[in-house]
């Protein structure tokens, strides 16, 4: 069985803006993102010490940025003094962390979408998507329509919320209730199908290497889309696709090109 409404967006997503082209979650990257021909991104969305939403995935530095603190214990102003692009080459040495405001005004102004990932820190759950879905309304207000969260009503430049933590979904869902949401699983926990109803969300984001036929099957026949992460081999794309996904996200920009 199928969704009755087509996926509104680009089915093919670049992973934190480039993948493993660039570093991740920078404007760096979305820029080697967008050079790829990719006009769908997914990003991290985390909240800093004075509460300001940045571009970051790890709550703790040390894999991307050189340093021993974590996103919580730093203000926005003192993280955008460290560097986020070393660790990939010295070519991006310098390369500041990206403020998510400052993201979504280059990706509306470059024709890209997001997929926004609320990437809450640890006890911050429900307060990090209150602000960003406060703040994503206020930057895409005039693209905001009532009835926006539901299949049938997405303007599909608008973006979509997706995250692990439930909490962090109820929370944009109060701050930005007409924005759509997606259910984000590694291992489907046995009340998914209760998630997606209760926080009512249009989409189960899931593991590919996870995916069956009949859990595709089923996702559908509730009604929601589902979409998978990351999707690095062409060969699978291929098979994802014929098995009935609606869309998918990939790390590598120059195997794996998008589509329409």
């Amino acid at each position: 069985m199928s969704m009755k409404t087509a996926w509104p967006y680009k089915k093919i997503v670049a992973h934190r803006g480039a993948g493993t082209m660039a570093p991740e979650n920078t404007l760096a990257g979305f820029r080697v993102g967008l050079q790829h021909g990719y006009h769908a991104f997914e990003t991290d969305a985390m909240l800093t010490k004075d509460g300001v939403a940045i571009l970051m995935h790890d709550p703790k530095f040390g894999r991307t940025i050189a340093d021993t603190r974590s996103v919580p214990e730093l203000t926005a102003a003192e993280i955008r003094q460290l560097d986020a692009g070393r660790w990939y080459s010295p070519f991006y040495a310098g390369e500041p962390p990206t403020g998510f405001e400052q993201a979504v005004r280059w990706c509306r102004a470059n024709d890209v979408w997001l997929n926004i990932e609320i990437k809450p820190a640890p006890g911050f759950e429900r307060e990090t998507g209150e602000v960003v879905g406060k703040l994503t309304t206020e930057l895409y207000a005039d693209l905001i329509r009532e009835g926006g969260a539901h299949a049938d009503g997405i303007v599909p430049q608008a973006p979509l919320f997706s995250s692990f933590k439930p909490d962090a979904l109820r929370g944009a869902k109060e701050t930005a209730p007409n924005l759509p949401r997606g259910l984000l699983v590694d291992v489907m926990p046995d009340n998914w199908r209760e998630l997606l109803d209760e926080i009512d969300c249009v989409a189960l984001h899931c593991n590919h290497t996870r995916l069956t036929q009949a859990r595709i099957d089923e996702v559908h026949a509730m009604g929601r889309w589902i979409f998978c992460y990351t999707v690095n081999d062409p060969k699978r794309v291929a098979e994802l696709f014929r098995m009935g996904v609606d869309g998918l996200c990939t790390d590598r920009l120059d195997l794996v090109h998008p589509v329409q």
